[in-house]
């Protein structure tokens, strides 16, 4: 996609600038990744994001890849719960990411994935992890209602998860860190088949980018924590979603 073209979709897509003053997650009706936007992949292989969909249904993320805490963690408890769904990655879905930085190259999203998915198994060898130009990035997170701040030298920003259709049609959204293995299950069975699923989790929980502040100190106890602080955040935050629904 030209930048005119770009400056174009801009125009008409509804405000939810990356820049904006709040986080926040407000999906337009019929809400859909531009296929033609341009990205680089974690080994910096130019495509669009169309191709990095591979014609499969997708678990899309944005994420701050300097953000190993918060973002990784998110991460972290997606590639985890991505097996309970009894899905085959490349081959029933593909995880994307999506860099909200400009400023990052294909080093740091390659750095990402192999911190949080390791390497050698096929969910890491599927997954696409890309960066972009400004430009693209902001009509992306335009285009699925998604708004980040930014803050200091990071983000503050909706921890969400994005079902995806194989053409970048919005089929469900859920929150990164609780969601279930039969939720992301049954989200990416209906955008595989053009069922509406019914899963529009509420994203209640925000990356705070802040250099100093709650965000810093939260994401200072994660990084020390590494994978226990990650199990019990996990473990927890599912319990407390568990306790909300029989509510």
């Amino acid at each position: 996609m030209t930048r005119r073209g770009l400056l174009g979709l801009l125009a008409i897509l509804p405000a939810a600038p990356l820049h904006a003053a709040e986080p926040g997650l407000t999906p337009p009706p019929g809400a859909a990744l531009p296929a033609g936007l341009a990205v680089r992949d974690q080994a910096g292989r130019l495509m669009t994001l169309g191709s990095a969909l591979g014609d499969l249904p997708a678990v899309f993320a944005f994420a701050d890849y300097d953000c190993a805490a918060l973002c990784g963690t998110a991460l972290g408890l997606a590639a985890a719960t991505l097996p309970g769904t009894g899905l085959r990655p490349g081959q029933d879905y593909r995880l994307v990411v999506l860099g909200l930085d400009a400023a990052d190259g294909p080093d740091k999203a390659l750095t990402m994935r192999r911190g949080w998915l390791g390497e050698g198994n096929a969910l890491a060898e599927s997954a696409a992890f890309l960066v972009a130009e400004a430009l693209v990035v902001d009509t992306a997170t335009r285009a699925l209602g998604y708004a980040a701040t930014r803050r200091g030298a990071g983000f503050d920003h909706p921890l969400a998860l994005f079902v995806l259709r194989r053409d970048g049609t919005l089929s469900a959204t859920l929150p990164a860190l609780g969601a279930e293995p039969e939720e992301v299950r049954a989200a990416l069975q209906a955008a595989a088949s053009g069922r509406e699923p019914g899963v529009f989790g509420r994203v209640r929980l925000f990356c705070a980018g802040a250099v100093s502040g709650r965000g810093a100190a939260l994401r200072s106890a994660l990084a020390a924590g590494g994978a226990v602080t990650l199990g019990l955040l996990g473990g927890g935050i599912l319990l407390l979603r568990r306790r909300e629904r029989r509510a």
